[in-house]
């Protein structure tokens, strides 16, 4: 079981680092055009109409494309110091609790933005000013947010392995998340 929950977490960071690089490309684009509008605006008192609109509805986007690679790649705060305290069985223990506690943020997180996006759908809302459907960039932005559940449970399941092991998980040189063979 060991091999299998740390050969799914490896996938499932690979995925996530995709998913990221998708988020990077759109801060990419998304900077190019406010460069645009700028110099449009220096040079030739020209803005480009809709700048505005549009980085409304690619910011939530690309914010929501990075969480999965925060969480797959336990890129989170976390206080250390009480379990470094309390020794390597409590601290495994504590990261497993941990992780149950951001699955279930994560899964009522993505509840909410399921009922919000329904909310938008049902209203009909548009950008000010190019008229842009809402609804179908937050069905992006809650798909990004529901990816998080399935990476998370996957975190839950490599810590409960390491709480079972009565050490805490360690990140290797390579990245990979395991359970150190000795106790710290």
């Amino acid at each position: 079981m060991k091999g299998t929950i740390a050969s799914i977490d490896a996938r499932a960071s690979a995925w996530a680092r995709g998913l990221a690089l998708f988020g990077l490309v759109g801060l990419v684009v998304l900077t190019v055009i406010t460069i645009a509008d700028v110099l449009m605006r220096w040079l030739f008192n020209a803005p480009i109409d809709g700048v505005a609109d549009i980085g409304r509805l690619i910011v939530a986007i690309n914010i929501s494309a990075f969480f999965p690679l925060a969480l797959a790649e336990r890129h989170h705060i976390a206080i250390e110091f009480l379990g470094k305290a309390l020794g390597p069985r409590i601290h495994a223990w504590l990261d497993a609790i941990g992780a149950a506690v951001t699955s279930v943020f994560f899964l009522l997180l993505g509840w909410q933005f399921i009922l919000y996006t329904g909310e938008l759908q049902s209203s009909g809302e548009t950008t000010w000013l190019l008229g842009i459907p809402v609804a179908p960039w937050w069905a992006v932005t809650t798909a990004f947010l529901l990816i998080c559940v399935p990476v998370q449970v996957i975190v839950l399941l490599a810590r409960f392995r390491a709480a079972m092991a009565g050490a805490p998980e360690y990140t290797g040189e390579d990245g990979a998340h395991s359970v150190p063979d000795s106790e710290y």
